[in-house]
């Protein structure tokens, strides 16, 4: 797929995923705690994890309409994560997307609610979905793999790891367990639900979760990069803030060189993974290109 017809793709996804969540939120006037929702997840931001949903539906021929909710839960965990993320007892970033984070607007106790609450939307969504589907055993597995993906054996357990690894001088092994679970977890629910949705069969369930789980690891890399060699205009963040907090991470066991060669590595092995699908992939393949070659 030719980079303008990936590009297209994205835009026209987004777009869909966009009015999704415009009609799923809550009204913004209703309180604060809705208002902050709004103001988080309309930032901005590429969706590409929601757009990975999709695409995983759609390899088996599911039009994105039918799972919009799937789609848009995913988009939410994403969003209550780094609402979270940049609280001052976080990684404490005053900015996100180019905008003030959510608690320099609105204050750390508004921010936690509407993160909280973003959270909880989700598995609504996921749940709303299984019964307008009559798909209640496939929202039950969909719930499932979102939390698990979301709490303490994945997201969040790799956010407490990230944090207890700050000035600490961690093994390759050590370091890429952390991106699996603070940023690879996300990933492979947001293919796992979209298959799981139509449902998928086990045996290529297992395929594209190892697909993710590589361009989980690759993307996860890139950010490291790109906080290292980015400015805070390009990443809509402060730059740099990685090697102040003296995090654990790819650049700094590695070296940038070394660790993109990593990231080209791990896109390859997804690459050649989604060749055991007997599936048209090429999507697939073309959006791991996007996230390994990407300079935001």
């Amino acid at each position: 797929m030719m980079n303008n017809s990936i590009d297209a793709y994205l835009d026209e996804k987004k777009e869909i995923i966009d009015q999704a969540l415009a009609r799923f939120l809550p009204d913004s006037e209703t309180s604060q705690v809705a208002s902050a929702m709004h103001y988080s997840v309309k930032a901005g931001g590429k969706r590409l994890r929601p757009i990975l949903t999709l695409t995983a539906a759609e390899i088996y021929g599911v039009k994105a309409d039918s799972i919009l909710e799937i789609a848009v839960a995913i988009e939410l965990v994403h969003s209550y994560s780094l609402i979270h993320d940049d609280l001052p007892a976080m990684d404490d970033s005053d900015l996100r997307r180019g905008r003030p984070a959510c608690h320099i607007v609105f204050g750390e106790a508004v921010a936690i609610l509407a993160g909280d609450a973003l959270l909880t939307l989700a598995f609504e969504l996921v749940a709303a979905f299984g019964l307008r589907e009559k798909k209640e055993k496939d929202a039950l597995k969909i719930c499932i793999s979102l939390a698990k993906a979301a709490g303490s054996e994945g997201l969040i357990g790799g956010q407490e790891l990230d944090l207890r690894a700050e000035g600490k001088n961690l093994s390759m092994e050590e370091i890429e367990i952390i991106a699996e679970l603070k940023t690879g977890a996300l990933f492979r629910a947001a293919l796992n639900c979209g298959a799981l949705a139509v449902p998928a069969p086990a045996n290529e369930l297992e395929i594209l979760d190892r697909y993710a789980l590589k361009i989980g690891k690759a993307f996860q890399i890139i950010d490291d990069l790109l906080d290292e060699e980015a400015t805070a205009t390009e990443l809509g963040k402060p730059s740099g803030a990685d090697r102040k907090s003296a995090k654990a991470t790819h650049t700094a066991l590695m070296g940038n060189a070394a660790a993109r060669g990593r990231a080209e590595s791990l896109y390859l092995e997804a690459v050649e993974k989604l060749r055991e699908l007997e599936k048209d992939t090429e999507v697939l393949a073309a959006l791991a290109a996007k996230l390994v070659y990407r300079k935001k």
